[in-house]
């Protein structure tokens, strides 16, 4: 019975050939027409690789950059720019929903994508090669310009704390320091470990020490404990403000805003090339579409006479 169908069918269509082919010609006709008619866009594109970003999570740097590229503050900012929402013929002042359709203009006018090399690709297009190329390195250099705004942001805070911690370590230093020296004044102690040898050698030879010398003896021995902790503490205290400030220094750096956060693998390309429209694509597609809608047509009519007879 399937057999029975399908040759049916295939019978049927058949005899109508002369029509199917004569609307396939007139669809694939008509379609090369009006692509004619369709404004041609152009396409720039460029690689990028994300540098100099503090990964605050389980993202990856080039997904951080992505999400940069794809902001909001960066998107409003090149339309404005670029005024691209006349561009896109985009009416907000008069018609709702016009943020909106930017969006979906901004999605069709732009592509960023990661690559398989922690790349990013960024594909813009435009009417105009050329002004394609110039938004598309506009987009780049305001993202990395937003970066550098909120890195700054960030560091500045940064450097608020570390200061924070690099006056508490001087603060800490200096009263260890002052310790130290009222201990070595009240007992006349300049050096601990040669003093104490010397006195030691004194001692064992029987003599008898001077009055400054017993009073060292004593501050050795009531104070040596201490003296020790205190030298361990300020050791401790002075590698804390060694590391502390090393961290000052370089977010100091960073503060300035002069560090990139972007490099170019490939610089944004003066297309030479419409991308769109593509009229093969154009045409086999409405042909395609015409001959099944012309085999749905006859189907349709065949089985209503063959319901009337």
């Amino acid at each position: 019975m399937e057999n029975f169908n399908s040759l049916s069918l295939l019978t049927t269509v058949s005899k109508r050939y002369k029509s199917l082919v004569v609307l396939v010609l007139s669809a694939a006709v008509l379609s090369f027409i009006i692509s004619f008619f369709l404004k041609e866009k152009y396409k720039s594109t460029a690689v990028v690789y994300p540098v100099n970003l503090y990964q605050h999570s389980k993202e990856s740097n080039s997904e951080q950059l992505l999400q940069y590229l794809m902001s909001e503050e960066v998107k409003n900012q090149l339309a404005s720019e670029f005024n691209l929402y006349r561009r896109y013929n985009i009416d907000t002042l008069t018609k709702a929903g016009g943020k909106t359709l930017f969006g979906y203009a901004f999605q069709e006018n732009f592509t960023i994508s990661p690559t398989l090399y922690e790349s990013i690709e960024i594909s813009v297009k435009d009417e105009d090669p050329k002004m394609a190329c110039k938004i598309n390195a506009r987009l780049i250099s305001l993202t990395n310009e937003l970066i550098q705004r909120i890195k700054q942001t960030v560091v500045k805070q940064y450097m608020v704390n570390a200061e924070m911690v690099i006056k508490n370590s001087n603060n800490e230093l200096d009263s260890l320091d002052r310790a130290v020296r009222k201990i070595r004044s009240d007992y006349d102690i300049v050096d601990e470990n040669y003093q104490g040898r010397y006195l030691s050698k004194e001692l064992v030879k029987g003599g008898a020490l001077s009055e400054s010398r017993m009073k060292q003896s004593q501050g050795l021995k009531e104070k040596g404990t201490q003296l020790k902790i205190l030298d361990g503490k300020i050791n401790s205290s002075l590698r804390s403000y060694s590391d502390m400030k090393m961290i000052y220094d370089k977010y100091a750096l960073d503060a300035q805003g002069n560090v990139d956060h972007i490099i170019y693998v490939s610089k944004p390309t003066l297309p030479d090339k419409r991308c769109y429209p593509i009229r093969w694509v154009i045409v086999l597609i409405s042909s395609m579409s015409a001959l099944l809608l012309g085999i749905g047509v006859i189907l349709i009519k065949n089985r209503e006479k063959n319901s009337v007879g």
